[in-house]
């Protein structure tokens, strides 16, 4: 089989998987040479106030220039990709304020450079108003977010495969910004379990879930956001066109009494991490 005929194989393959997925999506970013890891772990039961805030956002570039030009130290200067270059970023938010109640807090945070998931997030959350107060509340938020931006592979890139392992040429410059989340609030009671984890180091991933019981309001929400070049950034940095854009996003809001509130929400590249096309994955 030739080339020509193996690289037409492939992209009909990305055709089928985009059905199970969300379209071509950006390679994944390769951490920097020194990183980084935090664990944090916190158990919480009090009668009266809470108030917890954690936030993340790590940004980081992988390029192919040799001057030295590509930099995250001097923002607003000319910071262009070359050709294979790729930049991503993780971010993740979680407030929670409670006032006159009964209080149970347990998180379980970890985030990791070099391991994957680079970002995992277990919570529990459970409060019942104090019986005499007037101004019983409590809320709880949590958001992640992964962004990514490729300037286009040339086949056979050495730190790691590329998109789709019979191309021939250059693949396109990409776009992709996934974000999703959820929040409860309630002036009585509610309990809630949340999961979340992104990857953007390997094969990019993103989950967020949410169960929730209570009274008051519940509500989670995924809004996802490709677009894709015809071509690679060429070393001049001119931009390709624009061939394809998607766009998803979903809401989910319950207020009242709530019985029920389970919400699952994934995101992933249509390349598996080994980069074989799987038509598999299109009937799942």
């Amino acid at each position: 089989m030739t080339y020509s005929r193996m690289g037409t194989f492939c992209a009909a393959a990305l055709l089928v998987m985009a059905i199970a997925a969300f379209a071509l999506a950006s390679p994944p970013v390769p951490a920097p040479p020194e990183g980084f890891g935090i664990s944090t772990y916190t158990d919480v039961e009090v009668r009266g106030d809470f108030q917890h805030e954690s936030s993340l956002t790590w940004t980081w570039m992988h390029d192919t220039q040799q001057n030295g030009n590509s930099t995250l130290a001097y923002p607003g200067t000319n910071q262009l990709l070359a050709a294979g270059g790729r930049a991503g970023q993780i971010r993740y938010m979680n407030d929670v304020h409670a006032i006159d109640g009964y209080v149970q807090f347990n998180n379980k945070f970890e985030a990791m450079s070099d391991e994957q998931p680079n970002l995992k997030v277990s919570k529990d959350f459970g409060y019942v108003a104090l019986k005499d107060s007037l101004i019983a509340i409590a809320d709880d938020k949590e958001r992640i977010g992964l962004s990514l931006i490729s300037n286009g592979d040339t086949a056979g890139l050495g730190d790691m495969p590329s998109l789709c392992p019979w191309a021939s040429g250059e693949l396109p410059a990409t776009n992709e910004f996934i974000a999703a989340g959820s929040s409860t609030s309630t002036t009585t009671w509610m309990v809630s379990h949340t999961d979340s984890d992104v990857t953007g180091t390997v094969a990019p991933s993103l989950n967020h879930s949410i169960s929730a019981t209570g009274e008051g309001t519940a509500s989670a929400a995924m809004i996802a956001k490709l677009m894709i070049g015809d071509a690679a950034v060429t070393r001049w940095g001119t931009a390709p066109n624009l061939i394809g854009r998607m766009e998803y996003s979903e809401k989910s809001l319950a207020s009242g009494i709530i019985d029920k509130f389970n919400s699952s929400m994934h995101y992933n590249a249509t390349i598996p991490q080994y980069q074989m096309p799987e038509p598999w994955y299109s009937i799942q």
